[in-house]
């Protein structure tokens, strides 16, 4: 729908779009319907928007990464993946009010859910493949890593996720700090 000004029956504002459809960004920047960039890192000041934008995990990386920081309560949540495996991460936050905020961060074959028949035709985006294929009796076997842990004060953003030698170095340039934790496996 196209933007709009509008009030809920709660009396908050109406829930908008704000992130402009079909453009190409660099995350975390996006273009917005205003012509202005929206930092999806954040959650909007006056939350009354929902964002939903697909983005490719970078070609240069062999392992890929995504990650919440609190960084008030000092705590760090992640993922850890073949980039092979899933390429693409799809973003959405649901922002209707600041009570009832939801943010979701999804990686995985297809850059939006949508059905096998709209992937298939749509074939590509970014020149990479928006489905995968499992050939008939074919076995797919792909793994990620899930980790969780105290951020030390100061720690303030997530620049880089590696796994080196049995472990996950979580890095904030900014402060120059890293957080290290052991990984229970490899990928």
């Amino acid at each position: 729908p196209a933007p709009g000004r509008g009030r809920g029956g709660n009396g908050q504002p109406a829930t908008q779009r704000r992130l402009a459809p079909g453009k190409d960004f660099t995350w975390p920047m996006a273009p917005g319907l205003d012509g202005q960039s929206v930092d999806l890192h954040v959650i909007p000041e006056n939350p009354h928007f929902i964002d939903h934008a697909a983005t490719l995990m970078d070609p240069s990386r062999e392992l890929e990464w995504f990650t919440v920081l609190n960084a008030e309560k000092h705590l760090v949540y992640g993922y850890l993946f073949r980039r092979s495996d899933y390429p693409w991460m799809q973003h959405w936050g649901n922002y209707p009010a600041a009570a009832q905020v939801v943010r979701g961060m999804e990686f995985g074959t297809q850059p939006w859910d949508i059905s096998r028949r709209r992937a298939i035709a749509q074939n590509s985006m970014l020149d990479v493949p928006t489905y995968s294929r499992l050939p008939a009796k074919g076995k797919v076997e792909s793994h990620f890593l899930l980790f969780y842990g105290g951020t030390p004060a100061g720690f303030s953003q997530v620049d880089d996720v590696r796994l080196e030698d049995g472990h996950i170095t979580v890095e904030d340039r900014k402060s120059g700090q890293e957080l290290t934790l052991n990984a229970s496996r490899g990928l």
